[in-house]
């Protein structure tokens, strides 16, 4: 078990332990809050991985491979930064959508330009959120001063696991 694991696992005991320990209503709030977290977030996971799962079977593939692959190479990067600026959802339906171009052979700096666009761009974000309460000045400056950062964030990985591969084999 890796440390991030062991992390995700102790804390809520740690932190569980120390809310009944201060003997107020902090251990109850905990688990009434948490409850309601999961009632809320496991059936929107649920729909959103049989979603993925379906744009898995709509996309080949091969398709996915050949323009997200390794072998597409900043190509892939550009692909997938252009592809998470469009997709207008919230972390569970693109990190689902993340994991299915993983599983069907994207390259892992297409996969963060993918992440890294989506996080920066989300069409819904900009669309009820920054343009209605920032304005359309404030969403040019903010686009073109970030417009980049995806495309380097692949590239960055790309020259990343290069780099590790030649130091590990």
């Amino acid at each position: 078990m890796n440390i991030v694991m062991i992390i995700i696992y102790i804390m809520p005991v740690a932190l569980g332990i120390y809310a009944y320990s201060r003997g107020d209503d902090s251990f109850k709030k905990g688990l009434t809050r948490g409850l309601e977290q999961f009632i809320i977030i496991v059936p929107r996971m649920i729909c959103a991985l049989i979603a993925a799962e379906f744009m898995a079977m709509l996309i080949p593939t091969e398709v996915i491979s050949q323009f997200l692959g390794d072998e597409a190479g900043i190509i892939a990067i550009l692909i997938g930064a252009l592809t998470g600026m469009m997709v207008p959802s919230g972390p569970v339906i693109s990190f689902s959508i993340a994991a299915t171009f993983a599983n069907a052979g994207a390259s892992t700096p297409a996969v963060i330009a993918f992440l890294t666009a989506w996080s920066i761009f989300s069409a819904h974000r900009i669309l009820i959120y920054e343009i209605p309460l920032l304005g359309v000045s404030f969403f040019k400056v903010r686009s073109i001063s970030v417009l980049i950062l995806p495309v380097l964030a692949g590239v960055f990985t790309m020259l990343s696991t290069s780099l590790l591969s030649l130091l590990s084999g």
